[in-house]
């Protein structure tokens, strides 16, 4: 997943100059540093608001997005006669620019299932506790959701899986590293604070946050790493009722998964059958009262955000201040754009489309796609390492893969969701319900295969190995200040073509490759193929963890695999296609630069970014993907045409000896 469009210049672009060549630093060697030599001068431009964990290339882009946002808003807001999605649009952006005036109050429904709360007293009691928060839109440890059925792609089945945790990842709770311990030394206080808000006295909110810390700690010390849940393979149970009911002693599933607003089915597919068994033995020996105070826990805290000004800022004060090192929230509008993203994002990506752009522009991009797709069956032809009958499969997945560009033909409907223009945090959850409630009906029937998962103007990109599919949104299919044809070549294939190779390479990479053609699990590689392919994933795993982006924490190579067989891959795959260009075999300069040096620094500005410690910690423990450093400095050092266009050498930083530069793609 990755990058950056939009037509528009930026004040702070330098008048007439080319974007690439002003964000160099001519100060700092290639051959040393290739990513601070690439984006010294942006990092310098752009340094970290006080409302900012972290600004990127992809934030940048995403500023000029948000003003094409915020003007069809106010645009709906003054519509007087707008009906229809339009009035739904319009009636949430007025309840998100008013929220902060109302009272620090939950919805109406979460409010009834908490009264009642004290009667759970049991174990099963609770877990039936767990199920009413679940239909009212608050999330615990019970993890039931509608899905592909991975061993038939043709069904939506019943899924179980793990999950229950406050803190970003499991290590939160364990690590004795001492910035990750002081998040998890603060985390009682923000429950005690949170708990306050619903009514609690000091001394047992404090009592109760150091209970809710405990709770969840048992929860994570039976969850599985995310390293571990990679693996598709070792998450599919299917089971009956009867054997899930005998794993667990003391709890019946069935009934609390109808209570959640779950359909009736005989066979659910459970992803961790030992987090199951564990949770019954954690719910029988925990007093009852503390995991009550969990759920009033996850109640308020799964809300406050969007109930009032002093909710907010509380939730801001661990949130975003704890956790990510941010000074102040982003400011109100910005703030009410990321709700209506999560809301209704497919009506506002409709209108963002119509206003922004154009079929042409679709069908441009779209052709860039096909040259990638077409370089990268050629390459995967020429692999010495895959024998013969694994490429065909190979080759047959590759030409199924649907690339969905720009828009998707079919855009979501919200049709009976009710939406005021005051409430925020009940509209949030009226169109949670709904949600839940469209997916929970397509059990037993086929998936839905033409919505897509992010939104048009969503600076960024997927593959779905379920439905064997790249969505490249038209938030990612351009770079920032080159309008049109002022976007060369050079530019076109190293900033936007290497995440379409990216994206592609996700299909045949640690995890994707174990899904077929047609998004079915299966085996499609020969053991000799598995092998070679595991040796060299080895090679690249050592790689990265050997980076020590923070002092005493390292890049963890086994979690970030995936993500970094794809940066490698899709440079490669990018740089075969733009060898195809007249561009680059006219060899003409631009800025000075020759082709091959304008693809890798048109490359390394998609990574151009500040980052607090703090985030960057959160990140390293629980993000698939490498800092944005590592994604250039150790990509490139294993990529030979990077090494010809910069002309490194032995005892450089970025010299790496060829027989040690990993290719896999």
């Amino acid at each position: 997943m990755r990058l950056p469009l939009l037509a528009l210049l930026l004040a702070t672009s330098l008048p007439g100059a080319d974007l690439i060549e002003a964000n160099r630093d001519p100060a700092v060697s290639a051959r040393q540093d290739f990513w601070t030599h690439a984006n010294g001068a942006w990092l310098r431009r752009f340094p970290l608001a006080p409302d900012r964990a972290v600004y990127n290339s992809f934030a940048w882009q995403d500023d000029l997005i948000k003003k094409d946002l915020l003007a069809i808003n106010a645009d709906l807001l003054a519509k007087p006669d707008a009906a229809g999605d339009q009035r739904r649009l319009a009636d949430f952006w007025r309840s998100a620019l008013g929220f902060e005036a109302g009272p620090a109050e939950l919805p109406a429904g979460l409010r009834a299932v908490l009264a009642k709360l004290d009667e759970a007293k049991t174990p099963q009691a609770l877990l039936e506790a767990a199920a009413d928060l679940y239909a009212e839109g608050t999330g615990t440890f019970l993890g039931v959701f509608a899905g592909q059925d991975k061993k038939d792609e043709t069904k939506v089945a019943l899924h179980l899986w793990q999950t229950g945790l406050s803190l970003p990842e499991r290590a939160f709770y364990f690590s004795d590293e001492p910035a990750t311990k002081r998040v998890r030394d603060a985390f009682p206080a923000h429950v005690a604070k949170m708990l306050g808000f619903l009514g609690y006295e000091a001394e047992r909110a404090m009592r109760a946050g150091a209970a809710v810390l405990a709770f969840e700690t048992k929860l994570a010390e039976v969850s599985l790493p995310l390293v571990q849940l990679r693996n598709p393979d070792a998450h599919y149970h299917p089971m009956s009722w009867a054997e899930i009911d005998a794993l667990t002693p003391g709890l019946r599933w069935e009934a609390v998964t109808r209570r959640a607003g779950a359909p009736a089915v005989t066979r659910v597919i459970v992803g961790q059958p030992d987090f199951l068994k564990a949770l019954a033995r954690i719910l029988a020996e925990t007093p009852a009262e503390d995991v009550r105070d969990y759920f009033r826990f996850q109640a308020i805290s799964g809300h406050a955000s969007v109930l009032n000004a002093a909710t907010a800022a509380a939730a801001f004060e661990f949130e975003g201040v704890v956790l990510t090192g941010a000074k102040q929230q982003r400011s109100l509008p910005e703030r009410a754009l990321r709700m209506q993203d999560g809301a209704l994002g497919d009506l506002l990506g409709k209108e963002y489309v119509a206003r922004r752009f154009t079929p042409a522009q679709r069908e441009r991009f779209r052709l860039v796609c096909e040259n990638v797709r077409t370089a990268f069956a050629a390459r995967i032809r020429k692999l010495e390492w895959m024998d013969a009958e694994t490429q065909a499969w190979a080759l047959r997945k590759l030409a199924a893969m649907k690339l969905r560009v720009g828009y998707p033909d079919k855009f979501r409907g919200y049709e009976g969701v009710e939406i005021r223009a005051d409430g925020l945090a009940q509209n949030l959850v009226n169109v949670s319900k709904w949600s839940r409630a469209r997916t929970f009906a397509r059990v037993g029937g086929a998936p839905e295969r033409e919505e897509w998962g992010m939104r048009p103007y969503t600076v960024n990109a997927y593959y779905s190995p379920m439905n064997n599919e790249i969505v490249m949104p038209a938030a990612i299919l351009g770079v920032p200040t080159y309008d049109g044809e002022a976007l060369d070549d050079a530019v076109l294939y190293g900033f936007i073509a290497c995440t379409i190779g990216h994206e592609l390479t996700h299909g045949f990479d640690d995890s994707g490759r174990r899904f077929g053609p047609t998004g079915r699990l299966e085996q499609g590689w020969s053991p000799p193929t598995e092998k070679a392919f595991r040796e060299r994933c080895d090679r690249i795993v050592a790689q990265y963890d050997r980076e020590e982006p923070l002092p005493g924490i390292r890049v963890n190579g086994k979690l970030t695999l995936g993500e970094n067989i794809a940066d490698i891959g899709g440079v490669a795959i990018a740089l075969d296609a733009f060898r195809e260009t007249e561009a680059f075999r006219s060899g003409r300069l631009i800025a000075g630069q020759t082709p091959l040096q304008r693809f890798f620094l048109a490359h390394a500005f998609a990574f151009a970014g500040n980052i607090r410690p703090e985030t960057l910690r959160n990140r390293l423990l629980s993000d698939t993907h490498s800092p944005m450093p590592q994604r250039i400095n150790v990509v490139l050092r294993n990529i030979d045409e990077f090494h010809e266009a910069f002309g490194t050498k032995p005892g450089d930083s970025m010299w790496l000896h060829p027989a040690q530069r990993v290719k896999i793609w």
